[in-house]
C-alpha cells in the first residue's frame, strides 16, 4: 500500500491530523484471496494516514463514528452507514472515539464493479452478520467451499445496498477552495456569499453557480453539510449538544437538533449509544 501526499490543501484542513496517533498500515503488494477480509479495533485519537491501493475497499465501524477523506470530500461513518471506496482512489481514516473497523478489500473486476465511483450505502442485519463470519475466517479460506460460498452471498448482498448521499464533496475552482478552507477551520462563520464574492473579486452569482455545478448543491446547503459532519465528530468526542450546537454555528440548539435528526436520521444526543 503506497502512502502518498494529498493532492489538495483541502483534504489536508478537513483532517485534523495534529493531535492524532497514526496507525499503521499492512503491506500487501496483491491480495491472497480475491476478496479479504480485516476487523481491528481502533484507538480514540487516531488516524490512517492518506494511502491507495489497487484493489476496492468496502469500510464499515460496527461502533463509533468515524470520518473519512477522499480526493473527492469527507464522510462521516456512523454504524448504519457503509462505504466503498475505489481502488487507486486516496483516502484516510480518522477516530475520536475507540471504534471497531471491518473492511473488506474486493480485487479484480468484481471490485471495480461494486465499489463503481465510490460511496455510502445503508447498511442491513443481514451484511453486518456476514461481515462479523467472514471476519473470523483465516486469509487463505478456502474458497471452493463453505467460506468461498458465504463470501459470494456477501458480494451477492453487498451489491444491494441502497445509496446514502452523505458526501461533503471538495470544490476544484480556486476561489471555492479558498472559501471551503476557511469554512472547514471555522464552521460557524456566518458570512455570506456576498462578502465571500467580494473578497474573491468575483459576483455571488459567478460563486453560486459554481458551487452548484462543482459540488452539486449551493453555498449553504454545503455549509450545513460541513457543519453536521463537524457536529457528528465533536458528539462522538463527548462534547455536549448545546456546546456543539454554538460552536458549529447554530444559534439554537433546537434548530440544531432538528437539522442534525433529518441529515442522520436520529438526535445527537444519541451519539455514543448506537453501535
Amino acid at each position: 500500500m503506497a502512502v502518498t501526499k494529498m493532492a489538495s490543501p483541502l483534504h489536508i484542513i478537513a483532517m485534523n491530523l495534529n493531535h492524532l496517533v497514526e496507525l499503521s498500515l499492512p503491506n500487501y503488494a496483491s491480495l491472497p484471496r480475491p476478496v479479504m477480509m480485516r476487523i481491528e479495533m481502533r484507538p480514540e485519537n487516531s488516524v490512517v494516514r492518506p494511502h491507495r491501493h489497487t484493489w476496492a475497499q468496502f469500510l464499515y465501524c460496527s461502533s463509533g463514528v468515524m470520518s473519512v477523506t477522499t480526493e473527492i470530500g469527507s464522510y462521516v461513518m456512523t454504524p448504519d452507514m457503509g462505504l466503498w471506496i475505489p481502488p487507486n482512489i486516496e483516502h484516510s481514516v480518522e477516530m475520536v472515539q475507540q471504534i471497531q473497523q471491518e473492511s473488506l478489500y474486493v480485487g479484480g473486476s468484481a471490485g471495480v464493479r461494486l465499489a463503481g465511483r465510490g460511496g455510502v450505502v445503508n447498511m442491513t442485519v443481514l451484511v453486518r452478520e456476514l461481515i462479523h463470519e467472514a471476519g473470523s475466517y483465516p486469509v487463505e479460506y478456502d474458497e471452493g467451499g463453505e467460506q468461498g460460498r458465504l463470501i459470494a452471498v456477501l458480494l451477492d448482498q453487498l451489491g444491494r445496498l441502497p445509496p446514502r448521499d452523505v458526501l461533503l464533496p471538495f470544490p476544484q475552482d480556486v476561489r471555492l477552495k479558498a472559501i471551503c478552507r476557511q469554512l472547514i477551520e471555522d464552521p460557524s462563520c456566518e458570512r455570506s456569499l456576498d462578502e465571500w464574492a467580494e473578497r474573491a473579486a468575483a459576483s455571488s452569482r459567478t460563486l453560486s453557480r459554481l458551487f452548484e455545478a462543482e459540488t452539486g448543491m449551493g453555498f449553504r446547503a454545503w455549509r450545513q453539510r460541513l457543519r453536521l459532519q463537524r457536529a457528528m465528530m465533536r458528539l462522538g468526542e463527548g462534547a455536549a449538544v448545546s456546546l456543539v450546537a454554538t460552536e458549529v454555528g447554530y444559534t439554537s440548539a433546537s434548530a440544531f437538533i432538528v437539522a442534525f435528526k433529518r441529515f442522520f436520521g436520529f438526535p445527537p444526543g444519541m451519539v455514543g449509544q448506537r453501535a
